[in-house]
């Protein structure tokens, strides 16, 4: 089915911050398309016992249970919606925590944590490099920092990202990083297929950044 403009451009504002009676369906959709990305964004931090996680922009969290157990987690969205189903879905978890934020800070002391992960919220950055720079600030000395996207060239070409996405291509991310003092590690490209957020069976690029401060 054909999405009308309309539609495609309330689309976008959900899966930039997932809210109301859609909220439910809209986290469950995210999972369901962006796991293969999520667990390439998790896998190349090479988590280790006693790790001290972040992750920005988890959504519903349902795939928070997999991570090592042996390692602290903070999840932190910008959505309420997204925030209170991770509570509900990771309630047994000790060693897991989400909270809300504003998306320009993040509320926590220099070098907090040893490894960030973030999977497809590089788009809705409103200030690039003042957020590069608070993942910076809070990564410990030798932290590592993995973001998972979809590149521009991809991006160009799905109908609902022309309303709210930045595009950003491998270049752009590792200047990004640079100009936060983040030094690129490894770009790693995949392909893969996929139903999209519109219904649509899809070929897209995959992109995954890792970074030391």
């Amino acid at each position: 089915m054909k999405l009308t403009e309309d539609q495609l451009q309330q689309l976008a504002a959900n899966l930039r911050c997932p809210d109301g009676d859609d909220a439910l369906k809209v986290g469950q959709m995210m999972q369901a398309t962006n796991g293969n990305l999520i667990n390439k964004t998790f896998g190349a931090l090479n988590l280790q016992p006693g790790d001290n996680l972040l992750e920005i922009g988890p959504g519903n969290g349902s795939h928070v249970y997999r991570l090592p157990s042996d390692i602290c987690y903070t999840g932190i969205d910008i959505s309420q919606s997204m925030v209170n189903q991770a509570q509900h879905a990771n309630a047994g978890l000790d060693n897991v925590t989400f909270i809300l934020t504003d998306g320009n800070t993040i509320p926590f002391g220099n070098a907090s944590f040893s490894k960030v992960a973030t999977a497809n919220t590089i788009y809705f950055w409103e200030s690039p490099k003042a957020y590069a720079l608070e993942i910076a600030r809070i990564l410990q000395p030798g932290g590592v920092l993995s973001v998972g996207f979809i590149p521009k060239s991809t991006m160009q070409h799905i109908p609902f990202a022309k309303y709210g996405f930045t595009f950003y291509d491998a270049e752009d991310v590792t200047k990004l990083l640079a100009s936060a003092g983040m030094e690129v590690q490894h770009i790693d490209l995949d392909t893969e297929f996929v139903t999209s957020n519109s219904g649509a069976q899809i070929e897209r690029e995959i992109m995954v950044i890792t970074a030391t401060i």
